[in-house]
């Protein structure tokens, strides 16, 4: 490889009659002064106590169980959901990683007379409450099922039965089935993420295999069918059960007033800042 040079640019040359610039002391240079600002006298402005406003998510358990939520709060307030949603992540299942089992439970108690307020206060029809409320004591089943890996800290709670928007009744997710009766497989298909096509052949022969184990079906479907049993009759006990959730001002009293009893004396704060929190949550917005 040869370099070649070339003389198209010019060496940048200063006019040699220029007066040699002289170094000069002073105060001023003749420069514009810049413009101050003097910050001590200065309030910082104050946000209204509600201009931050918290929104709970959305939990999702199942389509069914999603699709009937979504249809007992269709015709209601939105503020009634977002109590509702208020409940699961504040009450059922809060993120806090140092919550005791104490706390735990007494929020879960709350928060299922909580519930029973908003199917009092919003919800006219018998059966639209009946059905809330059997819902509510379901996923209150769920959050009682919390576990922590001690060597992770991971979190989880028992899955529910899952199956698509409008499959039958009877429905039994085949990945499911192969986690559970062939865990060899479940992990190749698992593991064969770049590849859709093989993942798909993978379940395909698992299928077949299906065709003659119905026994494996049979067991599957009886166990889900008693794990949401026991969920829906989970027992719980609930120290608020008897609050007044007909009248707004005699629910706040009772709960508040419950809440500084002896045997909540150490959570009390917990207990009354959760309750405020919920009220809140029901406010109307008047913008």
């Amino acid at each position: 490889m040869q370099i070649q040079s070339y003389s198209r640019y010019l060496t940048p040359q200063l006019p040699t009659s220029q007066t040699a610039p002289k170094m000069v002391t002073g105060t001023s240079l003749g420069l514009p002064k810049p413009d101050t600002v003097d910050l001590r006298s200065h309030k910082a402005r104050e946000l209204p106590a509600d201009a931050i406003e918290h929104h709970s998510v959305q939990f999702f358990f199942s389509t069914e169980i999603n699709e009937r939520l979504d249809k007992i709060f269709a015709d209601k307030p939105p503020e009634a959901r977002k109590a509702f949603d208020h409940i699961l992540e504040q009450n059922f299942f809060n993120s806090q990683s140092t919550y005791t089992d104490e706390e735990r439970a007494a929020l879960v108690e709350v928060g299922l007379t909580q519930g029973k307020y908003l199917a009092d206060q919003y919800m006219a029809d018998e059966k639209n409450a009946a059905e809330f409320l059997d819902t509510l004591h379901l996923l209150a089943g769920v959050a009682k099922t919390r576990k922590v890996d001690p060597a992770t800290g991971s979190v989880s709670y028992v899955e529910l039965p899952q199956k698509p928007q409008g499959a039958p009744n009877d429905y039994v997710n085949p990945s499911k089935l192969m986690e559970r009766y062939d865990p060899e497989a479940y992990k190749k298909m698992q593991a064969a993420t770049t590849n859709p096509t093989e993942k798909v052949s993978m379940l395909i022969q698992f299928v077949k295999k299906l065709q003659h184990r119905p026994d494996w079906i049979t067991q599957y479907r009886n166990e889900q069918a008693t794990l949401l049993s026991d969920l829906k009759n989970t027992k719980i006990t609930n120290r608020f059960e008897n609050v007044n959730t007909k009248d707004t001002t005699e629910f706040v009293r009772q709960m508040n007033t419950l809440t500084e009893n002896a045997s909540f004396s150490a959570i009390t704060p917990l207990l009354q800042t959760n309750l405020a929190s919920f009220m809140k949550s029901l406010a109307k917005k008047t913008s």
